[in-house]
């Protein structure tokens, strides 16, 4: 029988960019992969947790950290110049995408434009053509990201995160076990192979 991993990611989270390029490593196995999109500073919020831009050791740390990553992953990633991004629109997106069938390619255009290009996402503009880009009209976006049914299922897939453990993201969860990080993917799929 066919597994699937829920994959909970927020954009502006960089592990969470290198977690979801390192995704073959569960797809390859046989397992499928269910896009949660969250919205981190909600989680932060109910768990008490901090962002690592506040706490600035940790935040220093960030950057070498990304590198080893990238390296390891031979994945591109730079820390954008605009960071942070504050993503509560960019996640309510995911879920009109989500909604047209267009969640796997908004989510890669939405990753690319913060983690590769270093576009200044925080600029609804430019946050817009990405969305284009993706496939979805720019009224249908402008329009799904302030309603109320995308605002209440941002909020259920963010509480589906607490509910469940989360405190951070990438978060990822294989049946009732909860994995966080993107070195836990190496236990996830250990547990996938079993």
């Amino acid at each position: 029988m066919t597994q699937t991993v829920t994959f909970c990611f927020d954009f502006g989270s960089p592990y969470s960019y290198l977690a979801y390029k390192n995704l073959n490593s569960i797809t390859e196995i046989g397992a499928n992969i269910d896009l949660k999109p969250v919205l981190v500073g909600g989680i932060f919020k109910s768990t008490e947790n901090r962002a690592p831009l506040m706490i600035p050791k940790k935040f220093a740390y960030l950057a070498k950290d990304m590198a080893r990553w990238s390296e390891k992953l031979a994945v591109k990633i730079k820390m954008n110049p605009y960071f942070p991004i504050i993503t509560v629109p960019h996640m309510r997106g995911a879920h009109v995408a989500k909604k047209m069938n267009l969640l796997d390619v908004y989510t890669e255009k939405m990753f690319d434009a913060i983690w590769v290009k270093g576009l200044n996402l925080n600029d609804q503009i430019i946050l817009s053509e990405v969305a284009i880009e993706s496939g979805i009209d720019g009224n249908d976006f402008a329009e799904g990201i302030m309603s109320d049914e995308i605002k209440d299922e941002l909020k259920q897939s963010t509480q589906f995160a607490i509910d469940n453990g989360a405190f951070g993201v990438p978060t990822f969860y294989l049946n009732n076990e909860m994995y966080w990080g993107i070195d836990s993917m190496k236990f996830l799929t250990d547990d996938l192979k079993k």
